[in-house]
């Protein structure tokens, strides 16, 4: 370890140096840079040469905390920099020096002050080297006892890393701990112990901690956190050092927010580590990472008013079957018309995607409570929309098959892809309020009222197999909203209560079922889209065919043309404009050639349209 880069925004966090990184900057032989970040003044000078007076006073007392290290012969140095943000600032920084080690601070504020704005996640920058976070109180003692829970994580040879700097200067034990569950027996305890001491052995083969300056704790409790903060006592230890490895959603649903409730709650100094991730990351780990960066943290006050607003979205009022009732009305009017602006009304108005969505947070949040209110106001929607769709159909005259019913009899895969992006925009919109603007587009693009309405219309006229595809769209969109809304819930930090083992389970059931069931649709739609694809290629090997040998029939335009495959053979139907008779030779050349340029047998029944074209006549002028 060569550089560490410290950033300070007060002169009260420097009191921590003394305690905390002196030792470790000593130990590694390291060079600290004091780093204090100040927003720009705008419209003078002192914007660009830094000569503000926060500046000014900040100087002083960063020159008397980088004393404390040129005190014991550590190199310091001392830079100010000016950035529209704090976080933005740290990461130039960390670009510009390259450092070994980033050490922040999160402070604990006193009984009489209001807790940061700010959560601990929201430290734990991606940054390319290790992270220390320290959260405690300024007049923490010198660390002698060293807390080090571990699982086996990555994390915990930082934390022995500090512990080893820790044992140089102050003579510091470390108590190693692992967290069991409340009803381990006693045979898992002691297996515990034993992975505990080999993992501990081969910790402490890469540092100079003797063997007795260790110890082992085996706890059983409610959560991990719970175990962690019963050690993390002034009786047990003086500081606890605790990894956070980021391991994901599914680690942080299984664990909790294990770093921030011990920091939060712990009544000693934490020092949160973390390694950076390594350079071969899987696709899918990348991908997380860039949905993390751009997705917000909600904090718990606008958790708690999302839950609410989702609450009263799944509710089944009278309100809610009105309209849906209205909106199926203005649907079915819109097929039957082949009206696409009225289908876009009637999807604006339906007001089915608060309820779906509010599934997929009942499905994040393992609340068997909210799922069911969501599941059951979708099926009165549900029932309403074939109700209506069905018996209008039935009233009216008007029994065609549109082209705007047709549209929606054969979803494939990209109705799949747009029902996802709709159910993670519509999670966001409602956990956005500055957002939430987007719902009535999200309500267009997902088409939630339209294919429903088309299934009861289909079933009225006795059309199973385009109900059938119909029924396949509302459902792809239905678990495609269910499924994305769900995972963008949980980026924005939405999980179940980690003590309430049912709301956990009942996740984990519905993740695995909304998995399956995203499988299970995947199935036909792929079959439809391959299905597409080839009708598509051939529409296209046919339309070429013809205009490249309906050359061998002189005077012959062709008008219009359809076909179909029947056992391999392609049954074509041409209609063409003709000025005089074809012979069979002729037509039977045509079939000839396109069956060689097709690759398969083709069969043609030709419509010919007599046509007579008359040479202009012009008009006699008298000359005289």
């Amino acid at each position: 370890m060569e550089t560490i880069l410290v950033p300070l925004s007060r002169p009260d966090q420097a009191a921590i140096l003394s305690t905390f990184i002196l030792p470790v900057a000593r130990g590694e032989r390291a060079r600290v840079i004091l780093l204090h970040i100040h927003p720009p003044r705008f419209g003078g000078e002192n914007e660009h040469n830094g000569g503000d007076a926060e500046s000014e006073n900040a100087a002083a007392w960063l020159d008397e905390a980088a004393r404390l290290f040129e005190d014991v012969d550590v190199r310091v140095q001392v830079v100010q920099r000016m950035a529209n943000s704090v976080a933005g600032g740290i990461r130039d920084a960390v670009a510009e020096f390259k450092p070994d080690l980033l050490a922040l601070s999160w402070r604990r504020p006193g009984p009489d002050e209001e807790d940061e704005d700010v959560t601990l996640g929201d430290l734990l920058l991606d940054v390319p080297c290790d992270l220390v976070v320290w959260r405690g109180n300024y007049a923490a003692p010198p660390p002698h006892r060293v807390l080090i829970p571990s699982a086996g994580g990555p994390n915990v040879t930082l934390g022995f890393r500090f512990a080893e700097d820790f044992h140089r200067a102050y003579g510091s034990r470390v108590v190693l701990l692992t967290v069991l569950s409340k009803d381990a027996d006693e045979a898992a305890v002691q297996a515990a112990r034993s992975a505990l001491e080999a993992r501990a052995h081969t910790l402490l083969a890469e540092t100079s901690i003797p063997p007795d300056a260790v110890a082992y704790e085996v706890v059983r409790a409610a959560s991990p956190e719970a175990g962690i903060l019963q050690m993390a006592t002034p009786e047990h230890a003086d500081v606890v050092i605790i990894g956070a490895s980021r391991e994901g959603v599914i680690h942080r649903i299984r664990f909790g927010e294990i770093p921030e409730k011990v920091a939060a709650r712990a009544r000693i100094p934490v020092l949160v580590v973390k390694r950076p991730l390594p350079r071969r990351t899987t696709l899918f780990r990348k991908a997380w990472d860039a949905i993390a960066a751009i997705t917000p943290n909600l904090t718990e006050a606008e958790k708690i008013e999302v839950y609410r607003e989702g609450r009263r979205n799944a509710r089944t009022t009278r309100d809610f079957i009105t309209m849906i009732a209205l909106s199926t009305v203005i649907a079915t009017l819109g097929l039957m018309l082949n009206a696409p602006a009225v289908i876009i009304g009637a999807m604006l108005i339906a007001p089915l995607m608060g309820a779906i969505i509010a599934m997929g947070l009942g499905v994040v949040q393992g609340d068997a409570r909210l799922m069911k209110l969501g599941m059951q106001t979708t099926a009165w929607g549900v029932l309403v929309t074939l109700a209506v769709s069905f018996g209008m159909e039935l009233m009216l005259p008007f029994n065609d098959l549109t082209s705007e019913i047709l549209a929606r009899s054969s979803p494939n895969l990209l109705d799949l892809g747009v029902a996802l992006a709709a159910g993670a925009a519509g999670a966001y919109a409602l956990a956005r309020k500055n957002v939430s603007s987007s719902l009535p587009g999200v309500a267009i693009a997902v088409a939630l009222i339209p294919p429903l309405a088309a299934t009861g219309m289909a079933l009225a006229l006795g059309a199973w197999s385009i109900a059938l595809g119909a029924g396949l769209l509302f459902l792809t969109n239905l678990v495609g909203i269910v499924a994305m809304s769900s995972w963008v819930f949980l980026t924005m930090g939405f999980q179940p209560q980690y003590g309430r083992r049912e709301r956990m389970r009942l996740f984990s059931r519905s993740a695995r079922g909304i998995l399956v069931m995203i499988l299970l649709i995947s199935i036909p739609l792929a079959v439809v889209t391959v299905q597409q694809l080839d009708q598509q290629r051939m529409q296209e090997a046919i339309k070429q065919s013809l205009h490249a040998e309906m050359g061998v029939l002189p005077d012959v335009a062709l008008r219009d043309w359809s076909y179909k495959v029947v056992d391999g053979t392609v049954q074509l139907e041409l209609e063409v404009e003709s000025e005089e008779p074809l012979s069979h030779n002729d037509v039977g050349t045509l079939q000839e050639k396109l069956a060689d340029r097709l690759g398969q047998p083709v069969e043609i029944t030709l419509k010919i349209i007599p046509v007579i074209r008359l040479q202009p006549v012009y008009p006699e002028v008298d000359q005289k």
